[in-house]
């Protein structure tokens, strides 16, 4: 649109996906804005987690949330492309595909690894700072444990089953820990000795983890040690050849594996800008406390790019700073464009740090809580959950649980691999068939006994409370209450007459076999009765689970059944109630939208429980439903093709896409 007002945000990382969330936000409704993000990946990168990646705990797609389940039907335009330059006088930006105009600009084009000029590091080593980096880790450790399974020469195995990473802070620490893990993995499957495998971390420091206190670092080095980690402090490593590491102390670590993590700087592409750099920012751009840089007032710098001195400390590079920059940078361009003249300055608000040592051990400092173990890493994956609902909603936040807990192998799960393991749809499809019978069979007697007999009056008035009536006609009151899920206490004198004379026939029949049978005899029915007396009333499980003048049923008919059933002529109830047990058990037992089927079972089962009808040896119909939503229709079913067709469709529609309420992933 002529005239419009265009911000580009350069870059899909954490700090311009939330600068562009916020700026969505506020101007959805406003034609006169248009928003630009561009990045080289068709996907946002979680950053935090490419170590999982790298040491094959996750599949790759777990660190990728693509744009366009973050954006949908969002009114901004992501574009796939590289920008080359940016004319910040003239306000266009260059790129491979295409040129840019735009008012205001937020550069986040991230960060890179910083090797310190040590000869050889850059050329010889791996880096883990990009979801590229992460896969040539995976690939490449994975090929070293094949390769050496093959290898006969023990200084060559030795070689290949040493892997190295050097610096310990977060990064270091975390891909540690995965390949600990990894190794132990790996040496089961290609059946090498668990001893021949070393995993050293080097750091130059006298400590791990130095940004944490002391009894966290003293916890996770255990940890370390226990796991048989190598860690060589007050190390440093001054260059690198291949196969090899070199030491300030002499030592040389042959190696095939050597993974670099001592530091970031802003990354060239950055640094390449016409922009004031951070006198000591490393390639970062400085900025002021609203983010913008000290050059231009339409250019705005966030996360690890931007550099700021807040309390005689540069902006830490970290997810949180990413955030808070983004925010400030938001919030200062819709001042700008709305004309306000309130400015917001950056303070940062960092809730602490969490690292995790592989997937069942961390330790973290978050919120003033100092935690390590399982609480942890249930507090690390509930921040990382948080923020993938804010970004790309529950969907994602399902996505995240599926690969972290659902699909997780080698019980590298915090929590193990309890929830990992998997029933094969085709062993409950007898059970999926004859769940659907019993509810054929349920709708079908109501239909014998009467429910679609009009001229027989109400069938369902025990449902109600007694004078009720159902679209102002008085309900049937006839019914017994001793029958179906009524008032079982007019059936107690019945069964206690039953029990008597069971009871007595018994005796009659012990005194016989007494007689003939001698002390034998007696002995066996003194067992008999004991056992009787010890276990045929411990749980009557013909019972209703509620009863049906109880409080519970009394409150749920009174607030429902009275209050809004009622309302719906005895007709028209009793078909919904035939037509919905029908259609549930064809549905159950074709296989045919088996997920939805089995949530009106629950919910049928739900109600009648309520009601009083429902009774402890029917609570099979829950449970059996509980397994159907694990994808059972799958198997010999209709779902086969019902549901990928359903959710082509249901993917594509703007509702799903713009409130992230799709299944899998969106076709659009």
């Amino acid at each position: 649109m002529a005239g419009a007002k265009k911000i580009l945000i350069l870059g899909g990382g954490y700090g311009g996906v939330w600068a562009g969330k916020i700026l969505e936000k506020r101007f959805r409704k406003d034609d006169g804005v248009q928003i630009t993000l561009v990045d080289k990946k068709p996907f946002h990168t979680l950053m935090t987690e490419l170590h999982e990646v790298a040491g094959w705990r996750t599949e790759p797609e777990s660190v990728q949330v693509h744009f366009k389940k973050i954006f949908g039907a969002k009114k901004i335009d992501v574009v796939l492309d590289e920008i080359q330059s940016v004319d910040f006088k003239g306000k266009t930006a260059v790129g491979k595909a295409r040129t840019y105009e735009f008012d205001y600009i937020v550069v986040g084009a991230g960060a890179e690894p910083e090797y310190f000029n040590i000869p050889g590091v850059k050329e010889n080593s791996f880096s883990l700072w990009s979801f590229d980096d992460a896969m040539r880790v995976r690939n490449h450790v994975e090929h070293m444990f094949a390769k050496a399974a093959e290898e006969t020469d023990p200084a060559v195995r030795r070689r290949l089953l040493t892997f190295v990473v050097a610096g310990a802070g977060f990064t270091g620490m975390e891909m540690i820990g995965e390949l600990l893990e990894y190794r132990d993995a790996m040496c089961r499957k290609h059946y090498l000795d668990r001893s021949e495998a070393r995993v050293v971390n080097i750091e130059a420091l006298p400590s791990i983890l130095p940004i944490l206190e002391e009894p966290l670092r003293v916890k996770a080095e255990k940890y370390l040690a226990k796991m048989g980690c190598e860690v060589m402090l007050n190390a440093s490593i001054i260059g690198a050849e291949p196969g090899k590491v070199l030491c300030k102390d002499g030592k040389v670590i042959e190696t095939e594996t050597f993974i670099w993590t001592c530091g970031v700087k802003g990354s060239s592409f950055a640094a390449g800008l016409e922009l004031t750099k951070g006198e000591r920012g490393r390639g970062r751009l400085q900025v002021d406390a609203e983010m913008k840089s000290v050059d231009y007032p339409y250019a705005y710098v966030v996360g690890d790019n931007a550099f700021f001195i807040e309390n005689g400390k540069p902006l830490p590079q970290i997810v949180e700073g990413a955030h808070q920059t983004a925010e400030v940078a938001a919030k200062n361009i819709i001042a700008d464009i709305e004309g306000k003249a309130e400015r917001h300055q950056f303070k940062s608000a960092f809730h602490g740090f969490m690292v995790s040592l592989g997937g069942r051990y961390g330790v973290a400092n978050a919120g003033g809580m100092k935690t390590s173990g399982f609480f942890a890493m249930a507090m690390k994956h509930m921040i990382n959950m948080w923020y993938l609902l804010n970004i790309a909603g529950v969907n994602q936040v399902w996505e995240y649980a599926k690969h972290e807990f659902l699909d997780i192998k080698e019980r590298r799960a915090f929590i193990g691999g309890f929830a990992s393991w998997k029933v094969r749809g085709y062993w409950p499809l007898l059970l999926r068939m004859w769940l659907g019978l019993m509810w054929v069979m349920e709708g079908v007697n109501k239909i014998g006994e009467g429910w679609l007999a009009w001229s027989a009056g109400s069938k369902s008035g025990w449902m109600f409370s007694p004078g009720v009536e159902q679209a102002g006609k008085k309900v049937v009151e006839a019914v017994s209450a001793a029958s179906g899920a009524g008032d079982w206490s007019a059936a107690e004198p019945v069964v206690e007459a039953v029990s008597a004379a069971s009871d007595a026939v018994a005796e009659v029949a012990a005194e016989a076999v007494s007689a003939a049978s001698g002390a034998v005899a007696d002995a066996t029915a003194a067992v008999a009765e004991s056992a009787t007396r010890a276990f045929g009333k411990v749980w009557d499980l013909t019972k209703p689970i509620f009863d049906f003048n109880g409080p519970v049923s009394t409150w749920f008919r009174t607030t429902f059944m009275d209050g809004l059933f009622a309302h719906l002529p005895y007709q028209g109830f009793q078909t919904m109630i035939v037509v919905m047990e029908i259609a549930i058990g064809l549905a159950l037992f074709g296989g045919f939208f088996t997920w939805w089927a089995a949530v009106a079972s629950i919910a049928m089962c739900l109600v009648f429980t309520l009601s009083g009808m429902f009774a402890w040896d029917q609570l099979w119909f829950v449970f059996a439903a509980i397994l159907m939503m694990g994808g059972a229709g799958r198997s010999f079913g209709m779902d086969y093709w019902s549901v990928p067709f359903f959710k082509k469709w249901w993917n594509g529609t703007r509702f799903a896409r713009k409130w992230h309420f799709y299944a899998d992933d969106p076709t659009k």
